[in-house]
């Protein structure tokens, strides 16, 4: 078979800048277009689920939502089953976590909403290994691009500048995807090519975590997940457990403005015992520690408007944490990104049907859309303190009462509660919390809430037990 029948684009190679988790996934859309991909990586990589430089978040709890898992089942089969297989925790969002949020106990049950618990150091190993076995796909550790190269009229990328152990070298491409994270250099490469620089919008809340991992005890509570989260502005500090491969426990502690964990193992368990309930502090206490407490700052949530950019040239494009970097608490950033790689995949298909003319800027216009609704739920919870600083736009103290009123109602409403799920899991959008029994059901919460105070409406107290005694391992 011809080259051009297995990639109908008739695109030669496709660079991508960064080997984590959006990089890999790119590389892995990439390679049914392209004939050559190569995957540039400034780290060396690790021959084993180890944490490493350029990725500091890996050593702190991380969520793979439904829509996440379901991205990767799709594009690595079998994926998810191997990783189960190797330690990796499913668990049903609904029944396996314990979960305090806002001030209230979420309601449990079996959801059949699908998660995997296991670090993100272990997922990018495995992803990696996946991808280094794809045909045409290069991963070239130790390589930092320095610049992007551009035609005569700087219409169009034509690959990048990048120095790697044997010095400088242009490498060629048709396709340059940056997927370097926080770090990237996308918008400064973009100045330096005559189109200036995107707008930026940031929520500053200086959050910060502290993790370490914990030996499993013999005798397991019934939820795999439990957290703490604080209820806004009055609460500042978080708590999440999760169970992970290697029958560990992960256990990150967090804390906005300033109230960081510390990193030694008393001030950590004491911290611990600071949160909003005592249920986290408690499972600790008895818990062995195996690594020491590492902590890992996050100063804003930060969304950089590509898409509104007046110009775009042909042959770059940008996703994940490069574009839209949100807070880590909402357990958010993995299923955005697949997502955002998912879009590729289905424009690339269609492009085979289309003119090439354009399909970067559709890209970032289509990829902004996407990102708009975990940006909106994000910041619109982060607002809520005073301290955060960030754009406030009219009526968003509404708004806010209006969501913590909702969440609320997932204490006691098991259906408002899946439906709750539903929408942070990316089965819906925001129009499935807006069906007519959910809205009447929140109309007549929201009439209570004038008479009678949150104790009395909400479970604030008692951790629900998971249906049928406990949780299973399918």
């Amino acid at each position: 078979m011809q080259s051009t029948d297995l990639h109908p684009l008739g695109f030669k190679r496709a660079v991508v800048i960064g080997g984590g988790i959006a990089g890999l996934l790119s590389a892995r859309v990439l390679s049914e277009h392209f004939e050559q991909v190569t995957l540039l990586e400034r780290d060396s990589l690790p021959a084993g689920p180890e944490a490493r430089k350029g990725v500091p978040q890996a050593r702190h709890v991380h969520a793979l939502l439904e829509a996440g898992r379901e991205a990767l089942e799709q594009l690595f089969p079998g994926l998810v089953q191997e990783l189960c297989a190797e330690g990796a925790e499913p668990g049903d969002m609904g029944r396996d976590s314990a979960w305090f949020h806002a001030g209230a106990w979420k309601a449990r049950f079996v959801s059949d909403i699908r998660t995997v618990l296991c670090t993100r150091a272990f997922l990018e190993w495995k992803v990696r290994g996946r991808v280094a076995t794809l045909p045409g796909v290069t991963l070239r550790p130790e390589c930092s691009v320095k610049a992007l190269l551009a035609d005569p009229s700087r219409t169009r990328v034509t690959g990048v500048l990048l120095e790697g152990p044997g010095g400088e070298e242009a490498l060629e491409a048709e396709l340059v995807v940056d997927a370097s994270g926080r770090g990237s250099r996308g918008s400064r490469w973009l100045e330096e090519l005559g189109y200036g620089r995107p707008d930026v919008e940031q929520v500053e809340i200086d959050l910060a975590y502290t993790s370490c991992f914990f030996e499993r005890p013999s005798s397991l509570p019934d939820w795999k997940v439990l957290v703490v989260y604080p209820r806004a502005p009055e609460g500042w500090r978080t708590g999440v457990i999760s169970c992970v491969e290697g029958g560990r426990w992960l256990v990150s502690l967090g804390g906005y403005f300033g109230q960081h964990a510390p990193t030694d193992a008393e001030g950590f368990l004491a911290f611990a015992g600071s949160l909003a309930r005592p249920e986290l502090h408690g499972a600790l206490r008895d818990a062995r520690p195996l690594s020491a407490p590492v902590t890992h700052r996050i100063p804003s949530s930060r969304w950089l408007h590509y898409e509104r950019m007046a110009r775009w040239p042909e042959g770059f494009i940008l996703l994940g944490d490069a574009v839209c970097a949100l807070n880590p608490i909402y357990a958010q950033g993995l299923t955005v990104i697949s997502k955002g790689t998912d879009l590729l995949a289905r424009m690339l298909s269609a492009q085979a049907r289309a003119t090439r003319q354009g399909f970067a800027r559709r890209f970032q216009r289509e990829l902004a859309r996407v990102l708009a609704m975990p940006w909106w739920m994000s910041t619109t919870m982060d607002l809520q303190y005073p301290q955060a600083r960030g754009r406030r736009p009219p009526g968003l103290g509404l708004v806010q009462r209006g969501f913590t009123l909702m969440l609320d109602l997932t204490s006691r409403n098991a259906n408002a509660c899946r439906r709750f799920y539903e929408v942070m899991h990316m089965r819906h959008g925001l129009g499935g919390l807006l069906t007519p029994s959910l809205l009447a059901s929140f109309i007549a919460y929201s009439v209570q809430s004038l008479f009678v105070p949150l104790e009395r409406r909400a479970n604030v107290t008692v951790c629900p037990p998971a249906p049928g005694g406990g949780h299973d391992t399918g």
